[in-house]
């Protein structure tokens, strides 16, 4: 979506046109809900987290994870997985 961090005072994500082919709300791999949750989570005011890693599985990020919690913690990525990966796809 965004190579820089979206602009936390006007709200604005930058958005590659490759976004608009994912699929909606298929949780259990690239989809615009994971984008958008990924890139909102940048944002100063509410994680102000960073890209310290990618990774397309929940088991990657898990792995990562327990190798490096104190970045993790602040992971875009890892962020996005703990608040979507309860469903399987979202309609």
């Amino acid at each position: 979506a965004a190579v820089c961090k979206p602009d936390s005072q006007k709200r604005v994500i930058a958005i590659y046109s490759k976004f608009c082919s994912f699929k909606f709300g298929a949780l259990w791999r690239e989809c615009k809900i994971k984008t958008l949750i990924h890139e909102c989570t940048h944002f100063t005011d509410t994680f102000d987290s960073l890209d310290r890693v990618y990774a397309d599985t929940e088991a990657g990020l898990k792995t990562y994870a327990e190798n490096h919690p104190d970045e993790a913690i602040r992971n875009a990525d890892n962020i996005t997985g703990y608040i979507a990966t309860f469903d399987r796809e979202v309609t």
